[in-house]
């Protein structure tokens, strides 16, 4: 199938804008709470987020697994090198499911709070698409297990792996896994853990 080069062009500008543009009020605004809500019994899931120093370029993620009483499986953090956000948040994921699936787990639900990245492997992907090989690979690991679902949550429901991501940059190039809960999310993940609700300003 042919495709334009200028329309390949846009579309990659349009999701990097999307998963870069801040957050903008209207007029058309509603104060709700948002909290992280826990899976099924037997269900891992997953949450992780990436970030990108601007100065550098340099990209990195961070994820956490939990069950469901909210207990902690394991965590990580990937030094990327250079790349940008959207290569970020995809490769968070992937690296996600694949420490769930060498733990043993066959059901597992991913949570994102960047929509492009979710509607880019909820969808079918052109051949042609900039990051073709990452979204490909990161279906086919999804299509390997059994049961694997993705969705948007917001921020304010990811904030203790939003504050993970910043980190990633301390480390060595390549994952780094670790299986107690850093310092700096301790609190987080407790209220978490007890269903405390966050402010979120929702734009329509």
């Amino acid at each position: 199938m042919h495709v334009e080069p200028r329309q390949i062009i846009f579309q990659y500008a349009k999701e990097w804008y999307s998963a870069n543009k801040p957050i903008i009020g209207t007029s058309n605004q509603t104060l709700t709470q948002l909290s992280w809500n826990s899976p099924n019994p037997g269900v891992c899931k997953i949450n992780s987020d990436g970030s990108r120093n601007n100065t550098t370029g340099h990209i990195g993620v961070a994820g956490v697994l939990r069950d469901a009483t909210g207990a902690w499986l394991k965590g990580y953090y990937v030094n990327l090198g250079i790349g940008s956000v959207l290569e970020a948040k995809l490769w968070g994921i992937f690296w996600g499911l694949s420490l769930a699936w060498d733990s043993g787990f066959q059901t597992m639900e991913v949570e994102s709070d960047t929509k492009v990245a979710v509607t880019l492997l909820n969808t079918l992907a052109i051949s042609t698409h900039p990051l073709f090989s990452i979204i490909n690979c990161r279906k086919l690991k999804m299509r390997a297990y059994w049961n694997c679902s993705i969705r948007h949550i917001f921020r304010e429901q990811n904030c203790a792996f939003d504050a993970l991501s910043a980190k990633s940059f301390d480390f060595n190039p390549g994952l780094h896994i670790f299986d107690g809960v850093p310092a700096c999310i301790i609190d987080i993940l407790a209220a978490n853990t007890r269903g405390d609700s966050r402010p979120c300003l929702l734009c329509f």
